[in-house]
C-alpha cells in the first residue's frame, strides 16, 4: 500500500505543478494582452488565445503529442490573426520538451521544426519594433533547440534506467529460480537417500524380527539414526531459508561423513567398497558437499536401481595434482533411459558443473557408472 500511496501522492504534486506553471503564465500574460491585439483582430478569439495556449499543458503528462498539437495550432492561429507575441508564447517550449521526453524522434523532430518556424516567422517582421537583432532570434531558435535536446536527453536516460531495471528484475527472476533448483537439489538429495535408507531398513527389519529380532532391532535403530540425520539437515536447511543469520547453523556435510555414509549404506544391504587415494587437501565447504551429494546419490540409486544381485559397489575418491576425480560403479542390472535422466543426476551434473568440473554417468557393460572430475583451481 505504502508504493501505491506514494505513485498517487506523485501524482497530485505532479498535477497541482502543472496546474500552477499554466495558471501562472495565463495571469501573467493578461497585463499585456490588450497591448498585443490590434484592433483588426477579432478581439474574442485575440484573449481565447492564451487559454488555448496555456490551459493544454496541464495534460502533458498523459497527452504530450495532443497537448503539443494544440498549443502548437492555437501559435499558428495567432499568427495568422496577426496577434503580436504575448507572454503565453512561452507555454511553446515546455510543450516541446515534453513532446521530444515522451516521444521518439519521428514525432519531436518535426515539432521541433514547427516550433522553430514559428518563432522565425513571428519575430522578424517585430525585429524593429521589439528592438531585436538577428543574434536575438537565432537565441530564441537556441533556445527552441535546447528544449528539445534537453527533452531527448531525459527521454534516453529514463530509457536507460527503465531498462536497468527490467535487467535488475530479471536477474532477480533468476537468480530466485536458481535459488529454487538449489533448495529442490538439497531436498531431494536429503529426502531420497533418506527415505530410501528407512525403507530398506524397515523391510529388512520387518522380514527378521520374528527369526532375528536382535538384527531387526539393530535395522530399526539405524532406521532412527538415518531419521535424525535427514531431521539436522532438514532442519538446518529451513533456518538458512528463514534467517540470515549463520550463528548456530549445523555444517553442511562433506568428505569427513563419507565413512558414515558408507556404513549406512553397507546396513542397507549395499556392498561398498570406499577408496581413497592421492593425497589429501583440505576442500572448501562447497566442493565437499558436492562430493558428499554425489556419492550419496549414487548409493542411492544402486539401492533403488541395480537390484539384489548387485554383488559389488566401488567408490574411489582420487586427489590427483591437477584434477579430484571421483567414481561410483556398480555391477549391478543398472537403469533404465528414464530413470538415467532423473532429478538425481541431474542435480548431480548441475552440481559438478556449477564447481567447473565434468560429469559422466550411465550404463556400462556390467552395470552402472558415475565418473566426475573437477579441476585443481577449485581445490586450491
Amino acid at each position: 500500500m505504502t508504493v501505491i500511496d506514494d505513485a498517487r501522492s506523485s501524482r497530485r504534486n505532479h498535477r497541482f505543478l502543472d496546474c500552477a506553471v499554466a495558471a501562472a503564465v495565463f495571469a501573467y500574460n493578461l497585463p499585456v494582452q490588450g497591448f498585443a491585439v490590434p484592433d483588426s483582430a477579432v478581439s474574442w478569439i485575440a484573449y481565447a488565445l492564451p487559454v488555448g495556449l496555456c490551459l493544454p499543458y496541464v495534460f502533458h503528462r498523459r497527452r504530450p503529442l495532443s497537448m503539443f498539437s494544440v498549443i502548437v495550432a492555437t501559435a499558428y492561429l495567432q499568427l495568422a490573426l496577426g496577434v503580436e507575441l504575448l507572454v503565453a508564447d512561452v507555454m511553446l517550449v515546455p510543450a516541446l520538451h515534453a513532446v521530444a521526453r515522451s516521444r521518439p524522434p519521428s514525432n519531436s523532430v518535426p515539432a521541433a521544426v514547427a516550433v522553430a518556424v514559428w518563432t522565425i516567422t513571428m519575430t522578424m517582421p517585430s525585429m524593429e519594433r521589439y528592438s531585436m537583432s538577428l543574434g536575438d532570434v537565432g537565441l530564441l531558435v537556441l533556445i527552441v533547440a535546447i528544449a528539445w535536446l534537453t527533452g531527448m536527453l531525459a527521454r534516453v536516460r529514463n530509457e536507460y534506467v527503465h531498462s536497468l531495471q527490467l535487467r535488475a528484475e530479471q536477474v532477480e527472476r533468476d537468480a530466485a529460480a536458481a535459488e529454487r533448483t538449489r533448495i529442490a537439489r538439497e531436498i531431494h538429495d536429503i529426502v531420497s537417500h533418506s527415505l530410501s535408507a528407512i525403507v530398506l531398513l524397515s523391510e529388512g527389519a520387518a522380514g527378521t524380527v520374528r527369526q532375528d529380532p536382535d538384527a531387526a532391532a539393530a535395522a530399526m535403530e539405524t532406521v532412527r539414526d538415518t531419521g535424525r540425520e535427514a531431521m539436522t539437515e532438514m532442519r538446518s536447511m529451513l533456518t538458512v531459508l528463514h534467517s540470515d543469520d549463520p550463528v548456530d547453523r549445523v555444517p553442511a556435510p562433506g568428505v569427513v561423513q563419507l565413512d558414515g555414509l558408507v556404513e549406512r549404506s553397507r546396513a542397507v544391504g549395499i556392498p561398498v567398497d570406499y577408496r581413497v587415494t592421492g593425497e589429501p587437501v583440505e576442500l572448501p565447504p562447497g566442493l565437499q558437499l558436492v562430493i558428499y551429494r554425489v556419492i550419496q546419490e549414487s548409493l542411492t540409486n544402486v539401492g533403488k536401481h541395480a537390484g539384489p544381485e548387485v554383488r559389488a559397489v566401488r567408490v574411489h575418491l582420487n586427489y590427483g595434482p591437477a584434477t579430484i576425480e571421483l567414481t561410483v560403479a556398480d555391477d549391478g542390472r543398472g537403469t533404465d533411459s528414464s530413470s538415467a535422466s532423473g532429478w538425481g543426476l541431474m542435480g548431480m551434473r548441475e552440481r559438478v558443473l556449477a564447481q567447473g568440473g565434468t560429469f559422466d554417468a550411465g550404463p556400462t557393460a556390467d552395470g552402472f557408472h558415475v565418473a566426475v572430475s573437477l579441476p585443481a583451481e577449485a581445490v586450491r
